[in-house]
């Protein structure tokens, strides 16, 4: 075995990019989207059809890109035949999106 002598040890850097990683994937939890009961889907079906026709401002739960996200919001037309809502910002988003309603 070699004698390093007096030479300052100098630390192990390979496992820097994996610490980055590591720090990503723990910002970035991904999210399994929660399934639904059908009465779950029916109550969010009426919830949904009354916020539409009172204009309420409600409060949409959606699972999206891996996330769960909130997006408060009045709906401003229902799309049946393609599943689908437009919201108050112009945004659609689809009723397999939507998991609750606050």
């Amino acid at each position: 075995m070699i004698d390093r002598g007096f030479i300052k040890w100098q630390p192990f850097n390979s496992l820097i990019s994996g610490k980055e990683i590591l720090n990503d994937l723990t910002k970035q939890k991904i999210i399994t989207k929660p399934v639904l009961f059908p009465e779950e889907l029916q109550k969010l079906n009426e919830e949904i059809i009354n916020a539409y026709y009172a204009q309420n401002i409600i409060t949409l739960v959606i699972y999206q890109n891996n996330q769960i996200t909130q997006i408060k919001t009045k709906i401003k037309e229902i799309y049946p035949t393609s599943n689908t809502l437009k919201l108050a910002n112009n945004k659609v988003i689809s009723f397999n999106q939507i998991i609750a309603i606050n």
